[in-house]
This record gives structure tokens, C-alpha cells and sequence, in this order.
């Protein structure tokens, strides 16, 4: 059995939270799974990702950079937590530089802080010619009902290139989704294709071409991530000003 093989993973909600726990062996062959299917469960946006560790064995020192870089992945988009849990003390000191280690699933779900206030909204959009413009629309209802300003015109702009980019190249229905919080507003895209979106670059190193390279330019971050259900979601992170909470004080949790 190949090494990439032998890791099982199975998770469950606890108190709004996903509980992920893995068995099995880790090797270099595994990392790269285990990072997305972390990455995966942090973008059902739950109030943390716990992923228990106690019957996962792992292979040298660079087996446990596969949870920090699952945590930098998440990091400014959807800002889920991802904490470790390991009953062995041993462990947790090993584990301590990869993520917060605590020595039960109770304690670690006691530890996360609630997430911060944010307003949501999303729409389905069929992969028709239109599906550009029908995101637009969308962006610049929500962008109103949500009291933004001078921040539409580079949500609409950004929200415009990532759907007709994955209209273009995947032909699959898109769910489009906003969320505000904490002075960002994110934009972000779901496809049908698990093939990542890449940013093109020339024989001089510099971007080619539209689409992503107006998103990475107009953007504070941006990334690709795989999805649960199948697919992916290329997501961008914009500036909505200091100010949007007291512009629009009424919240809806998430």
C-alpha cells in the first residue's frame, strides 16, 4: 500500500466546529492531502478546524509543516482557526511550532474565540454568456444593501473576472459569494473543476494576460483553494475602509 494510502481521515461538527480526526501514517507522499482537506473544511467556514491527531503517525520534522502551511492557507481568507489536539505530552511539544496543541477535543474547542462579525450573501449563477453580467448585478444589490461606496466599482470588477474566467474555462455552474468583515470585503467564486486557477506568467516573469492578473492587482490577497463537495473556490480579498461597522452597525452572524 503506497504511503498516501495508508492515512484516514473522518470528521464531525462539535459545537460549531469541525472535528477532524486522522489514523494512519504520514509521509511526503500524504501532505499535500492532508493540507487540502484541511484547507476543504475551513472553507465551510465552521468556528474552528480540531483535528485530532492521537493515531496519526508522523514522518520527520518536515511531516509537521503540513499543518502550518494548512494554516497559512486559510489565513486571510476564510480566517478559520486550525488547532491540533494530542493527549500525548510528547507530542504536543513536537507539534507546538506547526499550531495551538491542546490536550483534548473540549479544551481545544473551548479555547477558539467567537468569529468576528461579518455580513454574508450569495447567489447561484448558470454557465450561460450573461453569468459575468448577472454577477455584477448581484455584487453592486449587495454592495448597496451593505451601505459600500467607493469599494464596488473593484468588487464589481474583481467578482466580474473570476466568474467569466471560470466560465471560460470550466463551463460549470458558480456559486459567487460576498462576505464583509473586519474592513474586507471578499469575493469569492466556486466552479465545477478541481483544475486550480493559475496566474499566467510571461518569459519575463511578469503576468499575461486578464483575469487574475486584474484580480491579483486590485486584491489585497487571493489564492485558490479545493472544495469539500468537489471543485474549487478562487476567492480575492478587497478593502472595505475602516469604517464599515459604523456605516452599517446592523450584523448578521454567519
Amino acid at each position: 500500500m503506497k504511503e498516501a494510502e495508508q492515512l484516514e481521515a473522518t470528521h464531525t461538527e462539535q459545537c460549531g466546529c469541525l472535528v477532524a480526526k486522522l489514523h494512519g501514517h504520514l509521509g511526503s507522499l500524504g501532505h499535500r492531502g492532508l493540507r487540502d482537506l484541511l484547507v476543504k473544511l475551513a472553507l465551510e467556514q465552521p468556528r474552528a478546524v480540531v483535528v485530532d491527531v492521537d493515531r496519526l503517525h508522523l514522518d520527520g520534522e518536515g511531516a509537521r509543516t503540513v499543518f502550518t502551511s494548512a494554516r497559512m492557507r486559510v489565513r486571510d481568507w476564510p480566517a478559520v482557526p486550525i488547532v491540533l489536539v494530542a493527549t500525548d505530552p510528547w507530542q504536543r511539544r513536537r507539534l507546538a511550532r506547526s499550531a495551538p496543541v491542546f490536550g483534548s477535543t473540549g479544551s481545544a474547542i473551548a479555547s477558539v474565540r467567537p468569529l468576528p462579525r461579518r455580513r454574508r450573501a450569495l447567489t447561484e449563477l448558470p454557465a450561460v454568456p450573461s453569468c459575468s453580467r448577472l454577477a455584477r448585478r448581484f455584487v453592486r444589490e449587495t454592495c448597496g444593501h451593505w451601505a459600500l461606496g467607493l469599494e464596488t466599482s473593484d468588487a464589481l470588477c474583481v467578482a466580474s473576472e473570476l466568474v467569466e474566467n471560470a466560465f471560460r474555462h470550466t463551463g460549470t455552474a458558480m456559486r459567487l459569494r460576498l462576505e464583509l468583515r473586519d474592513g474586507l470585503l471578499t469575493v469569492a467564486v466556486r466552479d465545477g473543476s478541481p483544475r486550480p486557477a493559475v496566474l499566467r506568467q510571461g518569459s519575463s516573469g511578469t503576468p499575461v494576460g486578464f483575469g487574475l492578473r486584474v484580480v491579483s492587482e486590485l486584491s489585497r490577497a487571493w489564492g485558490c483553494s479545493p472544495d469539500l463537495h468537489g471543485g474549487k473556490v478562487v476567492w480575492a480579498v478587497l478593502a472595505a475602509g475602516a469604517d464599515w461597522f459604523t456605516r452599517f452597525p446592523a450584523w448578521e452572524p454567519g
